[in-house]
């Protein structure tokens, strides 16, 4: 119970010590908020984080979200090898999130990706290792023959031969273009198969790559302006 006296804030005096505080008293009158706020939090959670029953459905969307945030990134790189080796990010990822859905024909391209990935790695300093690279093209074809579910597969391929030709470019422009076009094919796929962590990433990969060929072009220097002749030289016909 409060004393008895003069009344002040929430029935204190005012000359008790609680209110001569003014930190100690915010915080005194602001707790119980934080505690409704906490709890209302942790409900949110729960709903938007339902715990995993059999472990499926939070796990393949924890890694999904993990491939994300790799999709999300690459584009921003400058260099073809640092787009590349955060690239092994989603590829692994994604691999994990699309076998735990039911995606089988991204699964393996995104397994065989990864190793796609390690050879194209190489290919800007050691050209032999071109041979590696085209040697995994076959294999490719083969999982996705052998995980063939219908229309979700064809998009699947078409993008995993497009980012395949993309990969092959050892120049930067090159490689974010033609990463431009194959990207909506993956997008489409993953429309399909409903997964939205792979939806996210290739939309932020369409429009950041979108942006940087963009600004790549108008920060690229005009073509030299070719010198008049000097005075009394012939120009040549």
């Amino acid at each position: 119970m409060p004393p008895s006296g003069a009344a002040g804030v929430g029935g204190w005096p005012a000359s008790h010590p609680v209110l001569c505080r003014p930190v100690r008293c915010r915080l005194f009158l602001v707790a119980p908020k934080l505690s409704k706020a906490r709890s209302g939090m942790s409900e949110l959670l729960t709903d938007l984080l339902p715990a995993a029953q059999g472990g499926g459905w939070s796990v393949a969307q924890l890694f999904g979200f993990c491939g994300t945030l790799g999709g999300m990134l690459w584009p921003f790189f400058r260099s073809r090898t640092g787009m590349l080796l955060v690239q092994l990010v989603p590829c692994l990822c994604f691999a994990l999130h699309f076998a735990m859905v039911g995606a089988p024909t991204g699964a393996a391209l995104n397994g065989l990706a990864a190793l796609q990935v390690a050879a194209a790695l190489a290919l800007g300093s050691r050209p032999g290792f071109r041979i590696v690279y085209l040697a995994i093209l076959p294999v490719i074809a083969l999982a996705m023959a052998l995980t063939w579910t219908g229309v979700p597969s064809a998009f699947a391929a078409a993008g995993t031969a497009l980012i395949s030709i993309a990969r092959y470019q050892t120049e930067v422009t090159r490689f974010r273009g033609t990463m431009l076009v194959a990207l909506p094919c993956w997008f489409l796929h993953n429309c399909l198969v409903g997964s939205l962590p792979a939806m996210v990433s290739d939309l932020t990969g369409i429009v950041v790559n979108g942006w940087k060929l963009l600004r790549g072009s108008r920060l690229a220097p005009p073509p030299p302006t070719p010198m008049p002749p000097a005075a009394g030289e012939v120009k040549p016909s």
